[in-house]
């Protein structure tokens, strides 16, 4: 079985479609919408595909694919396909493997290694910082992505453990996320609402995505920043939401568009308009935009806020 990025023109022929979904072929996905065998079903497509490695019925699952393929790169949808590919090989490194994947997909601080395992694989599709940059700038999609899975491909397993070796590539996130982890309790106060399925997060000074969603209870978190004695605010959906997991969401996600016009209703100044990205967004958030598109500060007070979305979530939990 060999790895090609996925081509409509692969239609023609029986292929495995992992993480990603697209028509036609058989699918192990985690995304919304997937064909996936239900006795396969995992949290991450990565956990997916060690199933299908062990289960007594792979190879008549199988039977005729010679193509293993995804729509997107990702760490999830890399070591999918590594799992499907190097089956016996990968169930040898099973730990590592969902630890990075759930890191990847989920921003969870599942360990270090993971972390770095993370930043390492993001950044060869960054043309500025991958170690193949010369190679795949100004590449069309299908050429880009089949040439930076190939060379991960050939880096595993040695790169589960050995990310440590491409510190630029992993130190300024690493840094940012242990000095928020360091500050978060000397600056920030966190309200968690089990009720409501919502995490508070009040805050003196901006913090690091992943330390605070990673503090967080809840799968829905209320950021409040004080700014210049204002809040910005930031509510969000985690990703962990977005999929179709076995393990249910702490809090499920839906249209918030009401809200935000709610919001803006209630605003006293014009320095800005509430939007939501939408529940289809990866990361779906409800914020206030300024006119030059950065987050703006609002009028209204946390209390406001924070009571307005209990409410609302209380009732859909």
């Amino acid at each position: 079985m060999i790895f090609t990025f996925y081509d409509e023109r692969l239609n023609s022929v029986p292929f495995l479609c992992v993480d990603g979904v697209v028509d036609g072929g058989l699918n192990l996905s985690h995304w919304p919408g997937n064909r996936s065998p239900p006795h396969l079903k995992a949290d991450t497509s990565t956990e997916m595909a060690l199933k299908l490695a062990r289960d007594p019925g792979r190879a008549d699952w199988l039977r005729g694919v010679s193509l293993v393929t995804n729509n997107h790169f990702d760490t999830d949808g890399l070591l999918s396909v590594y799992a499907v590919l190097r089956p016996d090989e990968a169930l040898r490194h099973e730990k590592v493997l969902v630890q990075a994947a759930r890191t990847g997909d989920f921003g969870e601080f599942t360990t270090p290694d993971a972390f770095k395992f993370d930043c390492v694989v993001t950044a060869f599709d960054d043309e500025r910082r991958s170690p193949i940059a010369s190679e795949i700038r100004g590449l069309p999609e299908r050429e880009r992505y089949q040439i930076v899975y190939d060379r991960l491909l050939a880096m595993l397993p040695d790169l589960l453990d050995g990310a440590a070796a491409y510190k630029g590539l992993w130190s300024g996130r690493l840094a940012s996320y242990m000095k928020s982890m360091m500050r978060i309790k000397d600056v920030a106060r966190v309200r968690e609402h089990d009720a409501a399925h919502l995490t508070v997060i009040e805050a003196s000074e901006p913090l690091d995505e992943m330390a605070r969603f990673n503090m967080a209870r809840h799968h829905r978190v209320l950021t409040a920043t004080r700014l210049d004695g204002r809040w910005l605010f930031e509510m969000a959906f985690q990703i962990f939401s977005w999929f179709e997991t076995v393990t249910p969401p702490r809090g499920t996600r839906f249209d918030l568009s009401d809200i935000a016009a709610e919001f803006d209703r209630m605003e006293t100044d014009g320095g800005g308009r509430w939007t939501y990205t939408g529940d289809d967004s990866l990361e779906s958030r409800l914020y206030r935009v300024a006119p030059d598109g950065s987050p703006a500060p609002s009028s209204l007070s946390l209390e406001a806020v924070e009571s307005r979305l209990l409410r609302l979530f209380a009732a859909r939990p």
